[in-house]
């Protein structure tokens, strides 16, 4: 008697889970069409579209991060988005334009770069750390500095003008 009724239980569980297998392949597509129809125009990532940014600049960048962003204080809400790009082997082979920092103005959705505003080449091979440290409503600075050894290897300001279009006004070491 106790057997048959384990038995009956089991064959109840595997229908079950039968069930809530074809429930989950099949009504899905029922339930949440919207994310199985993206239009061709969203697909792909922000770093897909800052490493289409820095291939323009440098075809030999083959690896791209985001380093730092920060919401840039305009009427439109947009981010900057500082990017870093390197050749796939990371050896530097005399071009330092094959490490390369971006600095873009990308829409509040991260979904598309509006502007290209600069970029860097390293000025330290795998060596240098660089930031957006200041945003406001009437500039941005970044600053690059060595990583092992410290020491302040750049800055450069940008002017924030006519509704968030950025253009550099200062490069110094």
């Amino acid at each position: 008697m106790i057997q048959k009724l384990l038995f009956s239980v089991s064959n109840i569980f595997k229908k079950l889970a039968i069930i809530i297998v074809l429930f989950f392949s099949v009504g899905l597509n029922t339930f949440y069409p919207q994310t199985l129809n993206t239009p061709k125009e969203n697909q792909g990532s922000i770093i897909d579209k800052l490493k289409i940014e820095f291939q323009k600049r440098n075809p030999n960048i083959a690896l791209v991060r985001i380093v730092d962003m920060r919401p840039a204080l305009t009427e439109i809400p947009k981010y900057l988005v500082l990017g870093w790009g390197i050749r796939a082997d990371r050896d530097f082979k005399g071009r330092s334009e094959d490490e390369l920092f971006g600095l873009f103005l990308v829409d509040e959705s991260l979904d598309k770069v509006e502007k290209v505003m600069d970029f860097i080449p390293s000025p330290r091979w795998l060596d240098t750390e660089m930031r957006i440290t200041s945003v406001d409503a009437t500039r941005a600075v970044i600053k690059g500095k060595g990583e092992t050894y410290g020491g302040i290897l750049l800055q450069r300001e940008y002017i924030m003008y006519n509704y968030g279009r950025i253009s550099p006004i200062v490069s110094r070491k």
